[in-house]
């Protein structure tokens, strides 16, 4: 018994007191007569008890099942030892309460071992057995003397047979209270809470998770009331309560709802029949409290369709939402316009005061887009600073220009932030149902083909979808499509336009021309390519391949003896802004053997005025490589003489635009005279772009400029007929020297 100790005797804790004992000695018969009878053959039997314990073990080692607990040679040795004073114990004569607690101590141990109380009652026969002829002899054959004695050693081995069998019936009633207590700790500590209740549904027992679950005081309080007065259960799970209890069906996964002073609560029952041994008909109503799943589940519902940070509808719920409108519309219930808008320049914004006022500006854009519309119409936010508004049942899609006017207008007005003043401009792109598609994805496409040209013409407006705006996207996705392919493979080519020293009327330097011939429509320009790469990201290999390319030509025409002139390389925005740009270029230059001194790059003049101080850094690391630099397009990017002199420039090209016109426009004429005079104080040599004729050719030599390129002397080249050109040296025709 494992709750035993030293301190709590074990006739204290199976209840054997002095009166116990004394009663059993009475209904035994056991008198000071038996003991003294004892006593006196205990003197006799002293001789003998060895070889009865012999005999006893002996006896023992012929059951199979004894021999694994009598264990080895040693341990048999000290058993019989043991087993040899228990007998010597047996008739002393001291029967008082060290006796008894001795006995049960060796029953609690033996019950320990695994002896059975079938081994007391055959161990006792034995000993029995193996005495009695003993007894006899030890009294002379004196009959009356033998029987008296006998019947005293009878009495006090069934008075020890009945502690011994005690131990075991404790053991058992101990296990029993275990397993009870076992099984009600279990019952109290489940997570689950547990309503027992009888065949009338009044509580017999409720756990602690029930009464935590449910805020109730204690379980003694409990019991006794109905179970509908309990949970406060509604008479439909009532009804299936009365139901297992008629049919004993189990039923499972039963949901109900409490409403308490917090909100509502939810809850999972399963519901079952037990019948005890007694026959008595319970009912086990296991509840889960489920509310945190099902507040996680309807977050989940709500995140499903709605935006985390502005609350408006989402992607997903304005979809359904607009083909709701779509299907309203072609019943004739009007003209639905879909609105998508988009706030200008709200990156800018985004970067330089932080995501976290940019969040909070965005929640009160959907504030005042909210305030814009009838309650039947609908905002929703599709990501980042994109909003979509639909519009029901207008009577003409004209309607909507009053609708787009308003959004404008409160969008203009200042945004108070954290202390800033923030002013923000939307474009708009407004497609109308039936006409503009015929479902929410093509609805949306549409509004988001004319919110492009409202941005292509100038943002802070709104436009509305028109056909050629489909059949312009259509183009241009299948003509990014084909790009991504020719991007993978490089198939591109490089044209070269030179370049011409006015002074010496020969090839100074070759300008690199990406152009792309698409497999199904032919040679695509670049204005209508360029662009794309850019937007996309593959600018960045294109530009790098282009710049290899370029070199590795270079140094294929110097070692094909063609006198060595510079190649330009023009780098879009993307590239220049790249931190790794002069990385690449010094390790292009060095697998391609080419001299950085004949390495022109081109850099637009807008390009270098969009950052100018990380600009001007730039350009002052690629001049220490070695290379030369060129300000394209000047006179177009609204350069001050300042930054002029910070750009560390080679070189200057005055765009074409001015030159085009520098014989017949007096304002054109005056800026190329006053660049050139610029480019040479600042020690630059200038490069006029675009040269078509005699008469500009002659205006420029008049105004000293130092190189030219054109068709006047030629147009961009292939790698052939540019080699050809080269290696046949043929100089500028001036005539107008």
């Amino acid at each position: 018994m494992s709750n035993l100790t030293e301190n709590y005797p074990t006739s204290v804790e199976m209840g054997i007191d002095n009166a116990e004992v004394a009663v059993r000695k009475e209904f035994l018969e056991f008198t000071e007569a038996d003991i003294a009878l004892l006593k006196e053959l205990h003197a006799r039997l002293e001789a003998q008890r060895d070889p009865l314990s012999e005999a006893f073990y002996r006896h023992l080692q012929h059951f199979p099942q004894l021999l694994p607990l009598l264990g080895n040679t040693e341990k048999l040795e000290r058993l019989k030892r043991t087993q040899s004073a228990y007998f010597s114990q047996l008739t002393e004569g001291e029967y008082g309460s060290n006796y008894v607690e001795n006995r049960l101590h060796v029953g609690v141990v033996h019950q320990r071992v695994g002896l059975t109380p079938q081994w007391y009652i055959g161990a006792y026969r034995k000993y029995l057995h193996e005495l009695m002829p003993g007894v006899y002899h030890l009294m002379g054959g004196d009959a009356e003397q033998c029987i008296a004695t006998y019947s005293a050693l009878l009495k006090i081995v069934f008075f020890d047979m009945e502690l011994a069998l005690d131990t075991y019936f404790h053991a058992e009633h101990q296990a029993v209270v275990r397993e009870k207590k076992f099984s009600s700790q279990i019952i109290a500590d489940m997570p689950s809470g547990l309503v027992v209740m009888d065949a009338a549904l009044n509580v017999r027992m409720v756990n602690k998770a029930l009464l935590s679950m449910f805020d109730l005081s204690s379980s003694e309080a409990c019991v006794g009331l109905m179970v509908s007065e309990l949970l406060g259960v509604g008479e439909q799970l009532i009804s299936v309560i009365e139901n297992v209890l008629e049919c004993g069906e189990m039923r499972s996964g039963l949901a109900f709802e409490r409403h308490v002073a917090q909100g509502s609560k939810y809850y999972l029952a399963d519901i079952s029949r037990a019948v005890t041994e007694e026959g008595q008909t319970l009912l086990l109503f296991m509840v889960n409290d489920i509310t945190a799943y099902k507040k996680a589940e309807e977050r989940a519902q709500y995140l499903a369709q709605f935006d985390v940070l502005t609350g408006l509808p989402n992607r997903s719920l304005l979809y359904d939402r607009i083909d709701y409108a779509y299907m309203l519309s072609r019943r004739g219930d009007g003209v639905v316009a879909t609105m998508l808008i988009d706030l200008d320049r709200f990156k800018l914004i985004n970067d330089s005061l932080g995501s976290a006022l940019g969040d909070e500006l965005l929640k009160q854009v959907a504030v005042r887009l909210s305030n814009c519309l009838r309650e039947s119409d609908t905002v929703g936010r599709t990501g980042g600073n994109e909003f979509v508004m639909i519009l029901l049942s207008m009577n003409a899609a004209s309607d909507a220009t009053m609708v787009a006017k308003k959004v404008l207008e409160v969008l203009a007005a200042p945004f108070q932030i954290a202390g800033h003043q923030l002013h923000l401009t939307a474009s708009i792109g407004i497609a109308v149902s039936p006409g503009d598609g015929e479902n929410a994805q093509e609805l949306l496409r549409s509004a988001a083909s004319a919110l492009q040209q409202s941005k292509n013409d100038g943002r802070n407006q709104f436009c509305f979808f028109q056909e050629e705006m489909n059949q312009r996207a259509q183009h241009d996705m299948q003509l990014e499509s084909g790009l991504h392919r020719a991007a993978e493979n490089y198939d591109f080519e490089l044209h070269y336009q030179p370049k011409v020293d006015l002074r010496s009327g020969e090839i100074c330097g070759l300008e690199t021309l990406l152009r792309w011939n698409h497999p199904e429509r032919g040679r695509i320009n670049p204005v209508d390519f360029i662009p794309l790469l850019e937007e996309n990201g593959l600018i960045v290999p294109v530009g790098t391949w282009v710049l290899r390319t370029a070199c590795a030509q270079a140094k294929a025409w110097q070692s094909m003896g063609i006198k060595p002139c510079s190649v330009a390389v023009n780098l879009s925005a993307v590239q220049f802004h790249r931190q790794d740009l002069c990385e690449v270029v010094q390790q292009v230059l060095r697998e391609t053997g080419l001299e950085a001194k004949f390495l022109n790059l081109e850099i637009t003049e807008s390009i270098i005025m969009k950052d100018v101080d990380r600009a001007v850094q730039t350009l002052r690391e690629l001049k220490s490589l070695g290379v030369k630099l060129s300000v394209d397009d000047f006179g177009t990017g609204h350069s001050s003489l300042n930054y002029l002199k910070r750009f560390a420039a080679d070189e200057l090209k005055i765009d074409r635009s001015f030159i085009r016109d520098i014989t017949t426009d007096a304002d054109d004429a005056m800026i190329t005279r006053t660049i050139i005079d610029l480019a040479h104080n600042l020690r630059m040599r200038v490069v006029a772009e675009g040269v078509e004729s005699e008469a500009q050719l002659a205006f420029l030599l008049r105004n000293n400029c130092d190189e030219m390129q054109g068709y006047y002397y030629s147009k961009p080249l292939p790698v052939d007929s540019c080699t050809a050109l080269l290696k046949e040296g043929r100089l500028l025709s001036r005539a107008a020297d």
